[in-house]
């Protein structure tokens, strides 16, 4: 029986096929459950033969517009494949078509009546899932019926049922029966089930055939004839060997039969010879191969290959880079309206705005067409959204904005929840739009794994809410945000470049992190310290290079960096190149930068440069002013020459202000508006503000500007939660207070400046001596004032001392005197002098003057005066004058007398100007 089985099947596979066929090597051992057995494609000449099966969606739109009536003008083998496509696609969608289908075809094929009617209505009934109407209907009986007369692919499909279940009661004894006839008669369904069953160990006993020739013969009638099918066999042997399920797993031969069946012409055989390349597992990747393949598959019109093949030319991958041709191939992507194409078309337009303004249409349009899906991705809300505040304006697109991102909530997209959370911030007039947002944004946390809105969510209950600062809810986001070490890693360049994985690996670490994540400043860190760090070879530098390119805004970043390391004006001049650069790429988001950089006098050292850059900086400050820019706002207000001026800039911008205006911008424009346009501006900027100290102190700044104590009273208080450890926060912020409170606020003052100094902050040190020597305030205690002079002395800060010093000469003579009780004034002057102090060189002289007892303190007073005066100092020069007048601890000079009283007078010394006018006198002159 085996060899009349044998014989039939090698007599229907064409002779070059079984030529090379006879050259397998049928000896084949079981590694375990799966057969160790080669089974190569033939190798000979072919030509594309099999007809290529269309796009799924270009068939789902043919029968999707189809009637119901006539079939269309198709060979019955290729609707037949229609059929079964469509049930895999969505087997309860299609199967009332696909019954159509079937019944118009039976009508029109009179081949195809009897069992390939009776299989596909079974079929489609199970892939439907209407077992009950298909055992009604005893549509598996009525195949059975048959009896020998079944084709052997029938006998397959019912041992199926029979074993299973399907249209009648189970039956395993008549289902094996079924199979090993179907077996039998080479069937290959048959065999390689047989086959799966020997290797689990329930293969029927009658089943007598040695498995590696039933593989062997599976695989041979797959091959089978060369006519327009065989891609449809030869791709499952590839999927054999892909699986794994009966022989072993063998990547090569998988990707050999994906080979051999593309080159028949099957592109999505093309395709997957492309996946093997794209993934390299299991053998050597070529990419002459995957471009050979890849080409293939997108002239078939596959979107997926067309999407990779566009991929490597958007960023020069195997091909030179070529965004049109990528473009391109996107829209072939997309001309079919599904969600891939139409994906990559909207993001690489807005990826590459600047390269193709005049699409930005087609990536509105894209967008739009994504929305629409009956799936549709909730991103594209959220772009949408962005393009509506981009083009109406932050402010006047609320509304609309506001419907598409609910929209994108709904769909349970991330970035549409936080950016509909801060849109009801930015206009929050209640407690309860407040309470919507951060129920949104904890949601987004807790629901979808966000990390960002922990950052908003502190901001919102820390700036935002009416009755901020909320410190308990603040403080669990803020803990939440540092234990996932996502918080904003805040480093000045030097602090950038000194890190090394020996002295902070772990900020290292989180520093990279957050330059994967595309964070612009951290990326430009990152790049600058892989300039200094020994760890960092070319080919990681490249890398970084190149990553960096994907993001807008880096080298933004990357220029204020290099500013701050800049020592010199060609440093300065280098990083003003990479603004330059970064402003030709992102336009009006790095005008600004620009603009500052130009302005800045260190680079600007010839007056008519200077002047040319002031007004190119005017020139870019108006650009990015008109789109409501409130920092360019601001710049062009400050070359005005009084508040009118000021004041006409508003008027200029008034309209954008109201429309887009940013934080900076509605800052700017509140003190010239008032009543409810007041009230609407301050509660946008507290909705928009970002929550830090400078930003709480700029409004309270602004409510201090128009009178609204309460309000100034309110933000300190928020500022003062923001501040830390902070050593000049705390000195600003006590300073603003005091300011604030007046003298009832001196004692809250110092006690902000004690821990201040006590932090190392001088400032703090010299606003606190002031407090300590104002007998009219609380503060007052000339006591706890020489304990801070008796402290600079000790830890020799010099500066501090003479500041201290020279309040001590201003106070009243009680305060002096009570401190002089303590302190040798005169020695501290002498340290201060000897320090560098300039007015301390002047005091000491002054009180050696003073105080002499001989010659020698005489020379000494004049000594430290001559010192004070080469340094600058008028009265000094004045008092040196008139020791080298009158030959006081020095000897009668009344040349050099007169050049230095005449200084001292352009100074503005009285004093010198009179002595100047008796030694000329004396003179006769």
């Amino acid at each position: 029986m085996i060899c009349n089985y044998v014989k039939r099947l090698t007599l229907s596979v064409p002779c070059g096929l079984a030529l090379s066929l006879a050259a397998v090597n049928p000896l084949a051992a079981q590694d375990g459950a799966r057969l160790d057995f080669r089974f190569e494609p033939p190798n000979i000449q072919i030509e594309p033969i099999c007809t290529a099966r269309p796009p799924d969606e270009d068939t789902i739109r043919l029968w999707g517009a189809w009637d119901g009536g006539a079939l269309p003008d198709m060979d019955s083998t290729l609707i037949r494949r229609d059929i079964n496509r469509l049930m895999h696609l969505d087997g309860v969608r299609w199967y009332e078509k696909s019954m159509q289908m079937i019944d118009r075809l039976e009508a029109r094929n009179p081949s195809f009546g009897g069992q390939n009617a009776l299989m596909s209505r079974i079929a489609a009934m199970e892939v439907a899932g209407r077992f009950e109407t298909l055992t009604k209907a005893q549509l598996v009986p009525e195949l059975a019926a048959y009896g020998d007369a079944l084709s052997p692919r029938a006998r397959t499909a019912l041992a199926r049922y029979y074993r299973d279940g399907i249209g009648v009661p189970r039956d395993e004894a008549r289902s094996d029966t079924l199979l090993i006839s179907a077996g039998y008669a080479g069937n290959a369904d048959a065999l390689l089930t047989l086959s799966g069953m020997v290797l689990n160990g329930t293969a029927p006993q009658e089943w007598d055939v040695p498995l590696e020739l039933a593989v062997s013969m599976a695989f041979g009638s797959l091959v089978g004839e060369l006519n327009p099918t065989i891609c449809d066999r030869t791709a499952r042997i590839a999927r054999e060997y892909h699986s794994g399920e009966i022989v072993q797993k063998d990547p090569q031969l998988a990707h050999d039969w994906f080979r051999f069946t593309a080159d028949l012409g099957n592109a999505y055989s093309a395709w997957k010879v492309v996946e093997y390349h794209l993934e390299a597992e299991g053998f050597a990747r070529d990419n002459a191969t995957l471009l050979k393949y890849l080409n293939m598959a997108s002239d078939a019109g596959l979107p997926y290959a067309q999407i990779e093949l566009g991929r490597l030319y958007e960023v020069g991958a195997l091909v030179e880079p070529d965004l049109d041709k990528a473009l391109s191939l996107y829209e072939q992507a997309a001309s079919n309206g599904e969600r891939p194409g139409l994906t990559r078309i909207a993001l690489f337009l807005e990826r590459y705005a600047l390269e193709y303004p005049s699409q930005q249409s087609r990536r509105v349009d894209a967008l739009d067409a994504l929305t629409k899906l009956q799936d549709p991705p909730g991103w594209a809300f959220t772009r949408l959204s962005e393009l509506v505040l981009e083009t109406e304006g932050r402010w006047a697109g609320t509304e609309n904005a506001r419907q598409l991102l609910e929209r994108a909530v709904e769909l349970g997209d991330l970035d549409g929840t936080i950016s509909l959370a801060n849109l009801i911030l930015a206009q929050a007039s209640d407690p309860s739009d407040f309470d919507q947002a951060v129920n949104l944004l904890a949601k987004a946390v807790s629901v979808n794994g966000g990390i960002s809105p922990l950052k908003t969510l502190f901001s919102a209950y820390t700036c935002r809410a009416v009755d901020a600062p909320r410190l308990a809810e603040a403080q669990h986001w803020q803990a939440l945000e540092q234990a996932t070490a996502t918080a904003n890693i805040d480093l000045s360049a030097h602090e950038v470049i000194a890190l090394s994985p020996d002295n902070d690996p772990l900020t290292l670490a989180a520093l990279q992190s957050h330059a994967l994540y595309g964070r612009p400043s951290a990326l430009a860190s990152w790049l600058k310290l892989l300039e200094y760090a020994g760890f960092a070879d070319a080919e990681m530098q490249d890398f970084w290079t190149d990553y960096s390119d994907r993001y807008s805004l880096v080298l933004n970043a990357l220029a204020k960096l290099e500013f701050e390391l800049a020592e010199n004006r060609e440093q300065r001049l280098a990083a003003f190149g990479l603004l330059r650069e970064e402003y030709k790429r992102s336009g009006p988001s790095a005008a600004l930068t620009l603009a500052e950089a130009l302005l800045d006098s260190r680079t600007q050292i010839d007056p008519t440069a200077a002047a040319q850059a002031q007004g190119e900086a005017v020139t870019l400050l108006t650009e990015i002013a008109k789109l409501g820019y409130g920092k360019a706002i601001q710049l062009i207000a400050g070359f005005a020459k009084d508040d009118d001026g000021r004041r006409a800039v508003f008027d200029t911008y008034r309209d954008i202000i109201e429309v887009d205006g940013d934080f900076s911008a509605l800052l700017f424009a509140i003190p010239y508006v008032t009543g409810p346009d007041r009230e609407r501006m301050m509660q946008r900027a507290r909705g928009i503000m970002p929550c830090d100290y400078k930003n709480a102190m700029l409004m309270a700044g602004v409510t201090r500007q128009v009178g609204d104590r309460d309000g100034t009273g309110h933000w300190l208080d928020v500022a003062q939660t923001l501040m830390e450890d902070n050593t000049w926060a705390i000195t600003d912020l006590a300073k603003a207070r005091y300011d604030l409170e007046g003298p009832s606020g001196a004692t809250l003052a110092a006690d902000m400046f004690e821990r201040s100094y006590a932090l190392g902050d001088d400032t703090a040190g010299r606003e606190l001596f002031e407090l300590r020597v104002s007998p009219e305030l609380a503060t007052f205690s000339p006591d706890k004032a020489v304990d801070l002079i008796a402290d600079a002395v000790v830890t020799e800060r010099i500066p501090l001392l003479a500041g201290y010093l020279g309040r001590y000469r201003k106070a009243d003579d009680a305060t002096q005197s009570s401190i002089a009780k303590t302190l040798d004034i005169p020695e501290l002057y002498r340290v201060a002098a000897s320090g560098g102090d300039v007015y301390s060189m002047r005091s000491y002289g002054q009180y050696l003057m003073a105080n002499a007892t001989g010659p020698a303190d005489l020379t000494s007073a004049t000594d430290w005066l001559r010192q004070a005066a080469e340094w600058g100092d008028a009265t000094a020069m004045a008092d040196y004058g008139e020791a080298l007048a009158f030959g006081i601890g020095v000897p009668a000079d009344p040349v050099q007398a007169t050049v230095w009283l005449e200084r001292a007078s352009d100074g503005g010394s009285h004093k010198a100007g009179e002595i100047t006018r008796l030694i000329r006198l004396s003179r006769g002159g």
